[in-house]
């Protein structure tokens, strides 16, 4: 045999040799086998653990701060009424209210904003009072909150 066919060989050898040791290793892991799928499917979801809730997260804020004047017995230029789910989904003058899943596009964060699409910021009385040291805006996580909770569905829950 040549140099070359005798370092090929060796080579390849050396190869096998290293791809087995690997192998042998990986074999050694433990393996934890005890976490069965009866297991996995009792434990509560990240998700539905963390989703926001209308009822605890969003109407909270809705009532704070949308109510004293999108009430069903108090006048508002859109006719608008936010005393619960469904009037809110039913909308007003300018449409629905949120888009489920949709956010970015739902009248109820748009107008909530800094610059909203049409008219002024909400709520509307809130410039005078707050120069007035008598009220705020939405904080930023009110805001994601209502946010969010149009982003999972708008579910009524």
């Amino acid at each position: 045999m040549d140099n070359t066919m005798l370092r090929n060989k060796r080579g390849g050898l050396y190869v096998r040799l290293q791809l087995s040791m690997i192998v042998a290793l990986l074999c050694l892991l433990p393996v934890d086998t005890s976490f069965s799928q009866d297991e996995q499917s009792k434990k509560p979801s990240k998700k539905s653990a963390d989703s926001v809730s209308f009822k605890n997260d969003v109407f909270p804020i809705v009532e704070k701060s949308c109510l004293p004047c999108h009430a069903a017995d108090n006048f508002n230029k859109s006719e608008l009424s936010l005393d619960d789910y469904e009037t809110m989904k039913a909308g007003g003058e300018n449409g629905p209210v949120w888009v489920a899943g949709k956010s970015t596009e739902s009248l109820l964060v748009r107008k909530l904003k800094e610059t909203p699409p049409f008219g002024e910021r909400m709520p509307m009385n809130s410039k005078k009072k707050i120069a007035a040291g008598k009220a705020k805006w939405l904080t930023e996580e009110e805001i994601k909150t209502i946010a969010r909770w149009i982003d999972e569905g708008a579910k009524n829950n």
